[in-house]
C-alpha cells in the first residue's frame, strides 16, 4: 500500500492546490499576459479559472475511482496557513 499512499497524496495535494488557486481567482485576483513583446496585456483570468476548475473535476473523479475508500475525505484546509 506504500506506493498507493504516495499516489493518493500526490493527487490530493494537487487537487487541494488547484482548488485553492480557483478560490484565489474567484475572490478577485486577475491574471494578465502579454501575447508578444510590447503588446498590451490581456486578461486571461476567466480562461484560467475554467481550465483549473476542469482540472479539479478530473482530479476529483480520478481520486474517487482509484481510492473509493477515501472518496468522501475532505480535501480542505488549504495548503498554506495564513499569517
Amino acid at each position: 500500500m506504500a506506493g498507493h499512499d504516495d499516489r493518493y497524496i500526490e493527487i490530493t495535494t494537487r487537487l487541494r492546490s488547484v482548488r485553492s488557486f480557483c478560490d484565489f481567482l474567484s475572490q478577485g485576483a486577475t491574471v494578465c499576459v502579454g501575447l508578444s513583446d510590447g503588446a498590451p496585456y490581456k486578461d486571461v483570468t476567466a480562461v484560467l479559472l475554467e481550465r483549473n476548475r476542469r482540472e479539479a473535476e478530473v482530479l476529483d473523479r480520478m481520486r474517487r475511482r482509484l481510492y473509493p475508500e477515501f472518496a468522501d475525505e475532505e480535501v480542505m484546509p488549504p495548503l498554506y496557513s495564513r499569517h
